[in-house]
């Protein structure tokens, strides 16, 4: 049985036992949280549940005393090709603010099951110094799935004061990219299709990859339950293409957040820390006429 610490507000500290079986042999257990684990914490003060899905879905059903943010709110084209981060810190802290999240609340987020809307969520807040956050493995479908109890009500919270600090270094920019070092892998998590230019999704201007990328959907990190795969499984998925714990990767996506989130959450359980976040992705550099493109 492992042991993991929650830090919730000052000096309390919350201790969760995770079965073996549960951590799958991560290097970091604590980034996820297990269904049956949440049963025991939903509720209690100063911990915040986040559902990340459009609010039609969440008000058909949701785990009760979840709070719907949007994820895309949090992923503004403007901003991510101007610096590369998701979102302005300003709206950062008024999102999580509203949602009744400080500097001190831990915060578990989590989608119909998929992984990458909850892993954006994750990378928002991660990205805006915010490390009491942890992901619902399975998310609302394994929740579901066991039977636990679910609502249509929207709960009442109270506004606290969220201060954003954004970290620079966990993105990059279209000229970063541009301008690469010959170690680093830019790895594409979109679907093949999209990778070799059969589809080209609402956003994309062209499809195609990037030049020089390789291709590691981020579907290869999940497993049947859409939970995340073993720590063995995902480092498999990964040496295919090279990488290593060493190996600088640059993630993106179609917007730079949601599926590229989800690898890059893959690689932290894992312990690989070398991933950064091409924040915007696809639809920025598909847009640009001048960037070339592969197929």
């Amino acid at each position: 049985m492992k042991r993991v610490q929650i830090i919730l507000a000052g000096t309390l500290a919350l201790w969760l036992v995770v079965p073996a079986w549960a951590a799958k042999d991560y290097a970091r257990p604590e980034l996820l949280l297990e269904t049956e684990e949440l049963a025991k914490i939903v509720g209690q003060q100063n911990v915040r549940l986040l559902d990340g899905v459009d609010p039609g879905t969440y008000q058909r059903a949701h785990i009760p005393g979840a709070v719907n943010v949007y994820y895309q709110l949090l992923a503004t084209l403007k901003t991510r090709k101007e610096n590369g981060f998701p979102a302005t810190p300003q709206d950062a802290e008024k999102l999580f603010g509203e949602a009744g999240i400080d500097n001190d609340t831990l915060v578990i987020v989590y989608d119909g099951g998929e992984g990458p809307i909850a892993s954006a969520l994750w990378f928002a807040l991660d990205f805006f110094g915010h490390d009491k956050v942890k992901v619902l493995n399975g998310g609302f479908r394994k929740w579901l799935k066991e039977g636990r109890p679910v609502t249509q009500d929207t709960p009442k919270v109270e506004k606290k004061k969220f201060t954003a600090v954004a970290n620079p270094s966990k993105v990059v920019t279209l000229d970063s990219v541009k301008k690469r070092e010959r170690n680093i892998v830019l790895a594409d998590a979109r679907s093949y299709k999209e990778f070799i230019g059969q589809d080209v999704v609402p956003g994309a201007t062209r499809g195609g990859h990037i030049p020089g990328a390789v291709h590691l959907e981020w579907t290869q990190f999940a497993d049947g339950m859409e939970t995340f795969k073993s720590g063995e499984e995902i480092k498999k998925e990964l040496e295919k293409k090279g990488i290593t714990k060493d190996t600088k990767v640059v993630s993106y996506c179609q917007i730079g957040f949601g599926r590229s989130t989800m690898m890059a959450l893959a690689m932290k359980l894992q312990g690989y820390d070398n991933v950064l976040l091409y924040s915007g992705s696809w639809e920025e550099w598909s847009a640009d006429p001048r960037q070339p493109i592969e197929k």
